[in-house]
């Protein structure tokens, strides 16, 4: 970088919902605009900030029911976001040509398509039934997370995925899904 130029040259590439809880479903927002105690972090590290477009209203529109990772795991929904993953991957390259590290992934714990290691399905996927009480969650990581890995590995950009819990989650077991302790973790990757 140029001299005086104060940029840390770490980036971390974030989930939409967690920088505007507008496009969550409705109900499941537990802050007024943004994850705040999530983007205190980011700004006080000093890390740029790429904020992935929301797949779920690529797909479903903002006004949308919220569903498990099986109604969105389908061939023609993965086509549309392997395309989105394949845009957003170009743009990522070029800060990576550049010098800059893209640090860390991180998506939104329990979401169909931006969840990182976990993920709900249908308990019984012929009767479907309503979210969240007919739902499981399980280890797996959100569809558009999927195709954004493989894109991403197709041009050698590795990186950390974490994901942040939100209110569906800490709803099931408040102590395994604590959101500080995620953020310490955010915390030390973009320190590492």
């Amino acid at each position: 970088m140029v001299a005086g130029d104060l940029r840390s040259g770490k980036i971390v590439v974030v989930s939409h919902c967690l920088l505007n809880v507008h496009s969550l479903e409705d109900g499941l927002a537990e802050y007024r605009g943004c994850e705040e105690e999530f983007l205190r972090t980011l700004i006080e590290e000093g890390v740029g900030i790429f904020q992935l477009p929301c797949p779920e209203m690529e797909i479903s529109h903002i006004s949308r029911a919220p569903l498990p990772k099986d109604s969105y795991d389908h061939p023609a929904i993965r086509e549309r976001y392997r395309e989105l993953a394949g845009r957003i991957v170009s743009r990522l390259k070029q800060f990576a040509e550049k010098g800059y590290k893209i640090v860390a992934v991180i998506g939104a714990e329990a979401s169909p398509t931006c969840g990182i290691s976990i993920v709900g399905k249908w308990k019984d996927p012929e009767k479907r039934g309503k979210f969240p009480e007919d739902v499981e969650f399980v280890k797996g990581m959100g569809v558009f997370m999927e195709e954004l890995r493989g894109e991403l590995g197709k041009v050698g950009i590795s990186t950390r995925w974490v994901g942040l819990p939100g209110k569906t989650l800490k709803s099931i077991d408040p102590e395994t899904y604590d959101k500080n302790k995620v953020i310490k973790r955010i915390r030390e990757i973009i320190r590492s």
